[in-house]
Parts: structure tokens; sequence; C-alpha cells
């Protein structure tokens, strides 16, 4: 078997214990120093005559450019471009020319310098508006001509189908098949768009499709196994993914920071009649017990604490339930998801009631997710209380967390408008440095000034008021909101006044692309939760620009910073003008959580005071930045714990 016989066998990397100790505290200072060397520099000056070199090729025939391409291409595959920084010039000159003869666009330089940069696996900071989506292209371009698949990651089906179409005849005249992988395609139809050169698709999608042919191949049917065993690295033909070599992931920060600890988990349904009884009749006690008397809460970890009489309420009336009420740590269990439930998991914020179906609402996208569902009983629990039909508790076939999943491709890059305070992190579990690219265009949004209320009820009073006035200059406004609850509120209200407007939220995701087709024409008001954030494109016309862009209301700080500025970049988009507002109240879950009642009594008594206004604006930056550190914090242990288990199940193995 020659090497490259054996390449084609081993389809993606082994995933390698993370360092710790002193090798950990070299990685960390080696990633300090690499970030000291002045990369952004080097490349900016190549980045320049790369576009300077892409010029010469507008003289070149169709027929003269195809045959450039095919030559680019077999070095490509021979692997003497990536070892000679000449060829490479050449090569994505080429590709800044077929940008310009099939989408009437030349990149510009610093597009250029992001996709330099994201071809030597980094992770870019590029602004809203500064074309992520060409640079991604000439980034795959890349990747694919070397003869190996490439995935673009984006956060959603919408966007993904969006991008694949959009650059097909860019990437068809660079002699390369795009195809694009969505929810409702069946295995065969998924095979045969991952047989194409480029692939979009969200990382669930991918994710998902390699776990169901782990399991089609008998070698993990359980994370236990597949933690025992790791997963078969022998391509098979009747497997749908054909490899894991190269992905560029869009809105990086959040795909390998916020949700890359999420396991996804494939499972099935497991009749369990005893427990469905169970969760019945526990929903039943559940309301017999009364908050402070029987229980208490704590709303910022989501806990349950039994009192003294609550404890002996529940003793007294075991005898009349059901079996599994026996054991005192079942029971209480049990009746702490029925808690859970009923304060915590909200109807319009957390999930909705689809066709008499509970289905999850991604908090931080604000879609559906129609194929998860909660664990341990609590899915259930949140049915009984919503009176539906109960569904079967499901049983984990497979499960693997994103953070897991990137670490074994060949090749990671990405972009995002938000990486601040990632840099580390990054470089600690994927190996990956981050560089900034310089905006080629000054933004030229106004934030105007924060308003704060003491209560929620007077913060919707103030933002119907402030949507009202800036709706009579006839100004496009976007309002995000956090919940699909409050925006369904807010449309309510609007529509009191007699303010057209229009919603987008996870119940009329289907209208998705119209509604944000939409959204900047003058005089609309568009209402909408974190689903208009990350990667929508909102398209301002002249006759709005002239009376001054999109205007932005926030309704609520998150508890990341980098959330909250993904919705400001929604306006003044490629030097566009554009204005942000920010309306908060005092009652908002950022506060609530992770503040005491003192000191928002004390800041609500003092509202209009400089210096207590001061003081809270620094108490915001504050929870957000402590929120972000842990949550870091958290996503390094999770990884370290992931080996840690893979190693002590090992040992436990060997041992028997």
């Amino acid at each position: 078997m020659n090497l490259s016989e054996s390449y084609d066998q081993k389809v993606f990397r082994e995933d390698e214990k993370p360092l710790d100790g002193f090798d950990e505290f070299m990685q960390m200072l080696s990633g300090k120093f690499y970030a000291f060397y002045p990369h952004r520099m080097f490349l900016l000056k190549e980045a320049n005559q790369i576009a300077k070199l892409s010029l010469t090729y507008e003289l070149l025939n169709e027929e003269q450019f195809s045959q450039k391409v095919q030559e680019y291409r077999s070095k490509f595959k021979l692997g003497v471009v990536p070892k000679n920084r000449k060829l490479l010039h050449q090569a994505l000159a080429l590709i800044c020319e077929a940008s310009f003869r099939t989408l009437g666009i030349r990149p510009y330089s610093v597009q250029i310098l992001g996709a330099l940069a994201m071809y030597e696996n980094f992770v870019v900071e590029m602004h809203t508006g500064e074309g992520k989506t060409i640079t991604a292209g000439l980034v795959a371009v890349l990747y694919s001509w070397a003869g190996k698949p490439c995935h673009v990651v984006t956060s959603n089906d919408y966007l993904a189908q969006r991008d694949a179409e959009e650059l097909r005849e860019f990437y068809e005249f660079c002699g390369l098949s795009v195809g694009f992988v969505g929810g409702d395609m069946q295995r065969d139809e998924r095979r045969d768009n991952y047989k194409k050169s480029i692939i979009y698709a969200t990382s669930n999608e991918i994710l998902a499709d390699f776990l169901r042919d782990q399991m089609e191949s008998s070698y993990a049917t359980s994370f236990n196994s597949l933690l025992l065993q790791g997963v078969k690295r022998e391509h098979r033909d009747d497997s749908v993914i054909q490899g894991l070599h190269n992905i560029i992931i869009d809105e990086a920060d959040s795909l390998l920071a916020d949700e890359a600890i999420i396991p996804l988990i494939i499972s099935v349904p497991k009749e369990n009649k005893p427990l469905i009884d169970a969760i019945l009749s526990t929903r039943k006690v559940s309301t017999l017990l009364e908050e402070k008397k029987h229980y208490t809460l704590s709303n910022k970890h989501k806990e349950v604490f039994f009192t003294e009489e609550g404890e002996e309420f529940i003793e007294g009336i075991v005898d009349a339930l059901t079996p599994l009420w026996k054991s005192k740590n079942r029971r209480e269990y049990l009746l702490k998801q029925a808690i859970i439930a009923k304060n915590f998991y909200l109807n319009g914020t957390h999930y909705v009631i689809s066709e008499g179906k509970l289905v999850i609402v991604d908090e931080k996208t604000g879609r559906l997710m129609p194929n998860r569902s909660w664990g341990n009983g609590l899915h259930q629990a949140v049915e009984a209380k919503e009176g539906i039909e109960l569904s079967d508790p499901t049983e984990t076939h497979i499960q693997m967390s994103f953070q897991r999943f990137f670490r074994l491709y060949k090749n990671v890059c990405g972009m995002s408008g938000t990486l601040q305070k990632l840099e580390s992190e990054l470089w600690h579990i994927y190996n990956l440095a981050t560089l900034k690219i310089p905006k080629r265009i000054p933004n030229k949004y106004k934030v105007l000034k924060e308003q704060i209320l003491e209560t929620k009820e007077k913060k919707w009073q103030v933002v119907v008021e402030e949507i009202a006035n800036i709706h009579q200059k006839k100004q496009p406004i976007l309002i995000g909101t956090r919940s699909i609850e409050d925006s369904e509120n807010l449309s309510l209200a609007l529509t009191k006044k007699s303010i057209e407007h229009q919603v987008l939220n996870a119940l009329y995701h289907e209208e998705e692309a119209e509604i944000i087709t939409k959204a900047g024409e003058l005089n609309m008001v568009t209402i909408a939760t974190n689903m208009a954030g990350r990667g929508t494109d909102i398209k301002v016309c002249e006759e709005a620009l002239t009376v001054g862009g999109l205007h932005v209301i926030a309704t609520e700080r998150h508890d990341s910073e980098r959330v909250d500025k993904q919705l400001f970049g929604r306006t003044a988009r490629k030097g566009q003008p554009g204005t942000v507002q920010q309306i908060v109240s005092l009652e908002d879950e950022l506060l609530m959580n992770n503040s005491s009642t003192w000191f928002r009594d004390k800041v609500g008594s003092k509202i209009d005071n400089g210096f207590w206004r001061y003081i809270l604006l620094l108490n915001y930056k504050r929870l957000q930045k402590k929120s972000d550190k842990k949550a870091s914090k958290m996503r390094k242990n999770i990884l370290k714990n992931d080996f840690s288990i893979k190693r002590m199940l090992s040992f436990s193995s060997k041992s028997h």
C-alpha cells in the first residue's frame, strides 16, 4: 500500500489528549510568543501583491483562463503549491480573477489577507459587512484544489443554502462542485452532496452524519464504547461523509466556544411506562407544593432545595403514589424536575408547542431544534406541565461534543466578527491562533445613550415610544428580543398603536428569507429574536439610507457581550449610516441572576444619578466578563475530563 492509499483510508486525524502541567504552560507561552509575531503585517503585504497580480489575469480569454485553472489544480494535487509561496500567490490571484468574472466581485486586500490567514489555520476576526462570504470562498477553493473535500459550516440551514447557491457559479468556474446538506434530506441525497468538492452545512448536520456513520460501522454503539475504542478511521463505500479533511467555520466564536461543549446525541425512544406514570403523578404533587414553604429556588443555578416542612409533606403522601416513589432519592429527584420545569422552563422562551409536540428553542440563535430533547426526565416533566402527551424517554446510542469533533479535522480555520477574549481558549483547545483583519471601510454607526428602566413593564413602554418616534422618520427599525414570548408581546403592543411591523422568530422560520429581504426597506419595523443576529445580512435601500439607515434597538443585555455585538452588527454595514440603542431594565435576566436585591433596589432608587448609572454600567461589563471567563474555564476543564474518563475506562477494560 502506498502513502496515498494509506492517507485515503485515514480520513480524519486522531484526537490527542490536551496538554497539562508544564507542557500546558509551554503551549500557553508559545501561543503568547506566536501572537506577538507580526503576522498581519507580512500577510497584508502579500495580500496587496496578490490583489495587483490578479489584474494581470484580466487579459486571459476564457480558454486560457480554464487552462490556468487546470494547471494550478494539478500543482495543488501534487502538493507543490503549499510549499512554494510564489505559486500560492499566483493561485490565489487566479481565484480572485475568477470571482470577478463570475460574481462581479474583485476581492479587496483585506479579504485576501483573511483568506491567506485562514489557509494557514488562523481564526480571523472580520467585522460585519467586510465580505466574510467571499473570503471563505477563496479559502474553500484553495483547500479543494488539493483534491480533498472542504466543509463550510454556517449557523443555520438558510445561510448554508444561500451561500452555496450564491457562490455556485464561482466554484464551478474554478473547476469544483458545490453541495448543500440540509435537515430534510434523506441519506442517499446527503451522500451525493458530501461527494462534492465543497459542502455547505450546519455543524449539527455534519456531526450527526459522522456519528451515524460510526454507528453503521458497528465500532461504536454507545458513548463509553466510543471513548474506549475510538471511532472507525477507515473509509467505507457506504459512508455518507467522505472524510474530515478541511473545515471553514463561520461564526467561529459560537461553534468553537459558546456551543462547543454541547453534545450532539443520537438516541432512540425507549418505552418506559412506570417512569411516565411517575412523572404524571409527580406533576400533580408539585402543584400542591408552595415556594418558600415547601422548597426554595436558586435562580442562578436552576436548583431546588426542599425545606424540612416540604420533606415531611412528601413523606406523608408516599404510600398513595406509584412504586417508583418508594426510593427517597428518586422521588425527590422527580419532584425537583417537575418544579424546575414549572419555574425555569417557559413556553415561548425555552420551547414552543407545535402540533401538540414540545419543540426546544435554542436560546442563543432563537431557532427551533425539533430533533433535540432534554434528558433525565426533564423533557417529560415540561410536557406534563403543558398537559400534552408525554413522549417516551430516549436511550443514547452515541454522542460527541462539537469541541471533540472539530479536533478530528486535518485543517481547521474560521472567522467571526466577535472573537474578543477567546484567543487563549482557541489556542489551548484547537491550537488555533487568531488574527484581527483591519476594516476596509470605517464603521459609521452611532451608539445612542442607553436607557435603563426600573422594571420590565416600563422598559417595554419606552421601547414602544421609541419605535413610534423613529417610525415617524420612516427609518427602518430592527428590535432584538431575547425570547419568542417577548417578540410576540411587543408585536401586540405595536398592533395596538397601529404600527405596521413584521416578526421574525422560530414560529415564522419558513418566512425568514422574505422577512430579512424587507427589513431594510423604508418605514419597515422588524421585531426579531436572536435569529436576526449571526449571519443575517439586511440590505438597506437607498431611500432608507438618506434618513439615517437601519436603527437597531436591543431590549436586553446577554450573558456574553459578543452576542450583543452580533445584533449591533446588523446595521451600518459597508460604511453605511446606522444607529444603535440599548433599552434595558433592572429586572432583566443578567442582573436578576447575578446581582443582589439590595444592589438593584439601590440603583433603582437613583437611576437618574450619574454616579450610580456609571456603577451599573461597570457592573454590566463585570458580569459579562465574569460569565465569559467562567464559561471558557468550564470548556477547557470539560475537554480534560473527557480524556480522564477515557483513560479510566480504558484501564477498567484492561483490568477485566
